[in-house]
């Protein structure tokens, strides 16, 4: 039981680091000015941003479900709440750039390059460097949480 759990805390924390780093290669891959693999590339991340949250989402479940600590633990935490909320709030601020990035796809040169105005440029950069922001918080909500604050 306390391997399981161990485990699937792992893959967890895995998928949470996993999601963080595609995060960050968004934001330094997104560019005013996207050569063509240079775009290519930030679909494919953004494409993985997507699949690696089922994965936070489909490892937390399990962690919910199959933790020792129990449901109730957790469903009783304002800070597990917090922390859901927070998540949210980041996949819900994510599908602005995810829709960008597939109209901007419709719009590239013959040679696949994409040249973006400056405001939905800087709209979009915003957007992704606020998912950042608010992303930080999530680890601090498991830290208070794994020593019952």
């Amino acid at each position: 039981m306390l391997v399981r759990d161990a485990l699937v805390a792992y893959a967890h924390f895995l998928a949470i680091f996993a999601l963080a780093c595609v995060l960050v290669g968004e934001a330094l891959l997104l560019r005013r000015t996207l050569p063509a693999g240079t775009f290519r590339r930030l679909l494919a991340v953004d494409r993985w941003y997507g699949i690696i949250a089922g994965l936070v989402i489909v490892t937390g479940l399990l962690r919910l479900f199959t933790s020792p600590k129990g449901v109730a633990f957790y469903s009783g935490n304002a800070v597990f709440w917090a922390k859901i909320s927070l998540f949210v709030i980041v996949g819900l601020i994510s599908i602005v750039p995810t829709v960008a990035y597939l109209r901007w796809e419709k719009r590239t040169e013959p040679d696949g390059s994409l040249a973006l105005e400056e405001a939905e440029y800087e709209r979009i950069r915003g957007l992704v460097y606020l998912q950042i922001g608010i992303f930080v918080f999530i680890p601090l909500c498991a830290t208070f949480m794994a020593r019952g604050i």
